[in-house]
């Protein structure tokens, strides 16, 4: 994170806390399984399977696949050379959330337990991870945390010793983010329901036009 620009790191704070807002969302919905931390759901599907609960590993399974699919979506946007990557990028995560909100409109079909339109969100959160993406390899992941966790405790070790406390203010700013949009989302998928994704696919969108309005900006700058 500390190679990116202060716009890209407000952006990527901004991410995370979508990320969290939607990851809340989507476990309150499907019932104890996440949209956007596949590490947390190979554990569930794992055990599910030993206690011999099919249903619940098949559920872990599905969401799952679509985060992979959501992931492969995004690593075919950031091949298209002819495309400025992170808007298109943005634009395919808002696409999606808001196909899941109309499909929860029309439809309660679900894939072995799991609503289609959830399935879609977690495709979202899958693409979404596709945003900082540089030399053919994702940068910086803002869907999980885990990561940023142990680089906190990296940089609170330099920062000690004497170094500059940014670079651990910056990955805190990230895991903040995760859970301050968590319990955002939580409290308003308790009010609206799955409507409450509607607040994630806004913010998104309001990402991708600043983001297109920045990149114009340079772009005319002689």
């Amino acid at each position: 994170m500390r190679d990116l620009r202060r716009g890209e790191r407000i952006l990527a704070v901004v991410l995370s806390g979508t990320a969290g807002f939607v990851d809340a969302v989507g476990f309150l919905v499907v019932g104890g399984y996440f949209v956007s931390f596949m590490s947390g759901n190979s554990t569930r599907m794992v055990v599910d399977l030993a206690e011999g609960d099919l249903g619940g590993a098949g559920i872990a399974a599905v969401v799952l696949v679509a985060f992979f699919l959501g992931a492969v979506a995004g690593a075919v946007v950031t091949r298209r050379r002819n495309l400025d990557d992170r808007p298109a990028v943005l634009g395919l995560v808002a696409a999606l959330l808001l196909s899941a909100l109309a499909l929860h409109r029309i439809t309660t079909a679900t894939v072995l337990g799991v609503p289609v339109a959830m399935a879609v969100v977690a495709a979202s959160m899958g693409a979404m991870n596709s945003v900082f993406h540089s030399r053919g390899e994702v940068s910086l992941g803002v869907t999980y945390m885990t990561g940023a966790v142990v680089k906190s405790a990296h940089r609170l070790v330099d920062a000690l010793a004497g170094g500059s406390w940014a670079p651990y203010r910056q990955q805190v700013s990230l895991w903040a983010a995760l859970v301050l949009g968590g319990v955002a989302g939580a409290v308003l998928q308790v009010d609206l329901g799955v409507a409450a994704l509607g607040v994630a696919a806004a913010v998104v969108t309001g990402a991708l036009v600043a983001t297109v309005w920045i990149r114009r900006r340079e772009y005319r700058r002689p």
